[in-house]
């Protein structure tokens, strides 16, 4: 074809590239369907050539790069082997005496991947060896722009080979591709590693600056590398889409370990191999572009495994080489914001992938700087907390804290006087940060994120948002427990004096000044900060209903202390305020429980308004998690002390679940109004009534009992609330008995009480309909509170009073979405405890029930159609939630008749 064929493409690009008020729409149908014929050319290589020669239109050029590529593949077994290799030698002679766009090189590029991957499939991989060798010369030898553009074409051979499911589709089956890429790793990939550290070597040598194309080329390098020792080794037995899945992690979360084979043996454990790639680092880290790609490569060396390190002495042998380049460095570095980020990763992974007496075979300085490094991305992360648009510093500290909670964790090889020091550097750094002059620093800093954490409206839980790092620093703080309760237990002595003797002043009216309410909001958060670090330190989180232990440091603690035992009980009651001989946990203890009766005594004073809702949310979760593993203790998993003053049918277990009702009892009263407050103390009293507490006295507390009788006059507490507070009465009832399960009982009577009411009342008002939705939300929560049905079945046969009455709501209130979702949801929560129940009669009534509300749910909503769009969301949920209790009701008849069918063969 001559220059019109051009000619004609360059016109058509131009009407395509037009604003559409130039060109018809005609016209553009024209000018696609010119590019469509192109398209489908049949041996379009020489047209392509005079293409790449002669245009200057990007579209075109484009389109004809593109073609090369599509046709190549298509035409593949129709050209011999010198058509193929003289239109190779053509595309690498054309990129390499032209400048051209980076999207026509890219381009190129790949298609000379393509025919090289295509053609190693009969050649055994002689051209692609033969290409290498003149790209190896060409970087040796050539222009700075050659060299980067041969680095390129190596890097794009390499994507062909490397991700099998991402490969360019060349007519070939999976298991071809995935033979070629094993192929690949075993002839090329380690000759290309050597020689292009080999080449990284000359560069640093050198002594110029990585700047300008010294730079450009030293990034391609560093990718090369990069890409090898990110290399993904799949195992051929996984299917392709799960490969596929490997490859979609890998490219959205870190890199996976350097697992090499045998053959890699004689090159990546040379001691001079990781020396160089630390002076690698030290050439270019101050090059932002640079100090990434160096990272990677010394973050993937760190996590080397697998057979090429297989013998144990090599695995040490290679550790010691690595760590000691590493130390070295970092005594001549200071490092920045992004390198501390690869740094913590490089502890990270020699931490995950050697073995703690590895670990702790390390020189000293090893152990130095991860604790030097992890202090000060506390500081930077609690600053970064203010800031809230970079969280380099705290995805840092949260590598650096997953590195400590693996050594202490597993401390084998480490001596405690080894861990003890730099345990209590982090931890007294991590408190100082939380705390307000003189103590601490928190607030020096104009900037740092904790000067309003009491007083801001948190969108998310604090108590949650910090408790990952929490729970390592208090892992951190068992580590050292004598040093970590006497600094606590001077922290809440002191705090705990100063609240006294504030509060008191309120409430006598002599603070009213704004510099008292500014030491109060002050004095808060230190006891915010203080109470969240303490619980992590003397108990674990745990998710509700899970059983946990006191951490095996503590009780250790606490056994070797041998502390009198009446000196610790009556400091633990406030009989003596002298710590002679008191156990050091009880002494903690002591002092949190006297600042909950401080807060306790302030709200029925009427001091919530000037009260922390933030406070009490964290005093509260401290006395939940504190109380799932020290109330009813058993030997051998506590001390003499503790069993004496939580033991199993102790007075010390009455007494401070007395307390912890009734503080709880004071919140929701009090701080109804503040959800995080409210939540938590129910968080508590849920805790407290849960099945292996049922040796607790809650269920005959009568603080805890007088909220049944609040509630059933009118509390304040917002829906969501009253829900959880019946799911805690359902709780408690489960494994109350004789008055007090009665007692606990009558709460269900009355909310039944209360829906029948309002069932018979004549009038359909808004605000009736309220009441019956918050009503039929409480036995929501009475349903989810049913954890265990006994013989008697009380719960059950009152449950489905209110449950018979769904299909008549449901006839009544079909037009009013906040009517019928409450209940539909209330049928589904139901539905899962069905099955508690031990009379058959209550489990037919209950799929009477079901079969009824589906009767008149259909009745009322077959063919409707909304007018409303905002409706379709809730309608979709409400089918869903009758879908599943269908569903549940089918499984349950099924299971009861087969049940009946094996008692009737007996």
């Amino acid at each position: 074809m001559d220059n019109s064929a051009i000619q004609t493409l360059e016109a058509a690009a131009q009407v395509l590239m037009a604003p559409p008020n130039l060109v018809t729409s005609e016209q553009r149908h024209q000018a696609e369907s010119v590019f469509l014929e192109f398209r489908s050319t049949k041996n379009p290589y020489q047209l392509c050539r005079e293409i790449l020669e002669k245009s200057t239109t990007d579209c075109v050029l484009f389109e004809g790069a593109g073609l090369i590529k599509t046709a190549l593949i298509r035409e593949w077994n129709m050209l011999s082997a010198d058509d193929i290799s003289s239109l190779r030698e053509y595309l690498l002679s054309y990129l390499l005496r032209r400048e051209v766009p980076t999207y026509l090189k890219e381009k190129l590029l790949q298609t000379i991947a393509v025919i090289i991957k295509r053609g190693s499939i009969n050649d055994g991989g002689r051209e692609r060896r033969a290409l290498l060798d003149e790209l190896e010369k060409i970087i040796l030898s050539s222009t700075i722009s050659q060299q980067k553009l041969a680095c390129s074409l190596i890097l794009a051979i390499m994507q062909e080979y490397a991700i099998t499911v991402k490969s360019a589709d060349v007519g070939l089956i999976w298991e071809v591709h995935f033979k070629l890429k094993k192929s690949f790793e075993g002839q090329d990939l380690k000759r290309i590693f050597r020689f292009t550290v080999g080449v990284l070597e000359q560069i640093v040598r050198s002594g110029h600056q990585p700047e300008g194309e010294q730079a450009a080329l030293t990034k391609q390098l560093l990718t090369i590398v990069e890409n090898i020792l990110c290399w993904n080794h799949v195992s051929p037995l996984l299917s392709k889409r799960l490969i596929g899945a490997f490859e979609a992690i890998y490219e959205s979360d870190t890199a996976p370990a350097l697992r090499l084979s045998l053959n890699w043996r004689d090159t990546i454990i040379q001691p001079e191999l990781i020396a160089l790639f630390f002076e690698i680092h030290m050439y270019v880290r101050n090059n932002p572009d640079l100090l990434n790609s160096s990272l990677t490569c010394l973050v993937q060396l760190a996590s080397l495994s697998g057979v090429v390190v297989s013998a144990s002495n090599l695995k040490q042998q290679y550790l010691e080489n690595y760590v000691n380049s590493f130390v070295r460095i970092l005594g001549f570095i200071q490092p920045s914001e992004r390198e501390m980020l690869g740094i913590s990763q490089i502890y990270r992974r020699l931490v995950q992938f050697f073995t703690a007496p590895m670990i702790a075979s390390t020189p000293p300085a090893f152990l130095q700087y991860l604790t030097q490094y992890t202090c000060h991305c506390i500081r930077g992360s609690v600053i970064e907390e203010g800031i809230n648009d970079d969280t380099v510093w705290r995805e840092s500290l949260n590598k650096f804290l997953h590195t400590w909670s693996s050594i202490v964790h597993d401390a084998d090889g480490f001596s405690n006087e080894t861990l003890m020091n730099p345990c209590i550097e982090i931890f007294n750094t991590y408190l100082q940060c939380r705390l307000a002059p003189p103590d601490g620093t928190r607030g020096h800093e104009s900037s740092d994120g904790c000067n309003n954490d009491i007083r801001d409206d948190m969108e998310e839980d604090e108590r949650q948002l910090h408790s990952n790092v929490l729970l390592t620093i208090g892992a951190i703080a068992r580590k050292a427990p004598a040093h970590c309760c006497h600094v606590l237990h001077t922290l809440l002595t002191d705090r705990s004096k100063r609240l006294e003797s504030n509060l008191q002043l309120m409430h006598m009216g002599k603070m009213q000044n704004i510099n008292g309410g500014e030491q109060l909001v002050t004095l808060f958060e230190d006891l915010h900060w203080i109470l969240m670090i303490t619980g992590h330190f003397i108990a674990l989180d745990c998710t509700e209903g899970e059983t946990v232990t006191i951490p095996t440091e503590l009780v250790e603690y606490s056994v070797a202390q041998n502390a009198n035992v009446d000196a610790s009980l009556r400091y633990l009651v406030g009989e003596t305020t002298s710590t002679d001989n008191v156990d050091d946990i009880l002494k903690l203890v002591g002092e949190i429980l006297r600042i909950s009766s401080y807060e306790c005594a302030a709200l029925e004073a009427g001091l919530a308004a000037a009260y922390s809702p933030e406070l009490s949310a964290t005093l509260s979760w401290l006395l939940k998690i504190w109380s799932n593993a020290y109330l009813t203790l058993q030997p051998p998993n506590c001390s003499e002390v503790l069993e004496a003053a939580f033991g199993r049918g102790s007075r010390g277990v009455s007494w401070v679940v007395g307390l912890a009702a009734r503080r709880a009892a004071a919140t929701l009263r009090h701080l109804a109004a503040q959800p995080p407050a409210a939540r938590h103390a129910l968080a508590l009293l849920a805790t407290l009534a849960y099945p292996h507490h049922r040796e607790n006295p809650l269920a005959s507390c009568e603080e805890f009992l007088a909220l049944i009788v609040w509630e059933a006059n009118g509390s304040n507490l917002p829906g969501e609330l009253r829900r959880e507070l019946h799911r805690v009465f359902a709780i408690a009832a489960t494994f109350a008995e004789g008055e007090e399960r009665s007692r606990l009982l009558s709460s269900t009577i009355a909310l039944q009480e209360k829906l029948m009411n309002i069932i018979n009342t004549e009038s359909d008002t808004e605000p009736v309909r309220n009441a019956l939705a918050d009503t039929l939300d409480c036995f929501i929560g009475i349903a989810e509170g049913v954890l265990e049905v006994g013989t008697v079945d009380e719960q059950f046969v009152l449950l489905m009073g209110a449950l018979d009455k769904i299909p008549g709501i449901i006839f009544r209130y079909h037009n009013y979405p906040g009517v019928v979702l409450p209940a539909l949801n209330l049928l589904a929560k139901s539905a899962k405890r069905m099955l508690h129940s031990v009379q058959p009669q209550n489990v037919t009534k209950f799929l009477e029930v079901c079969n009824a509300t589906f009767e008149v749910y259909m009745r009322w909503n077959s063919g409707k159609i909304s007018s409303i769009p905002q409706d379709a969301e809730e309608e979709a949920y409400e089918v869903n939630i009758l879908t599943f209790c269908r569903h549940q009701t089918k499984c349950t008849r099924d299971f009861y008749n087969v049940l009946r069918a094996s008692f009737i063969g007996c």
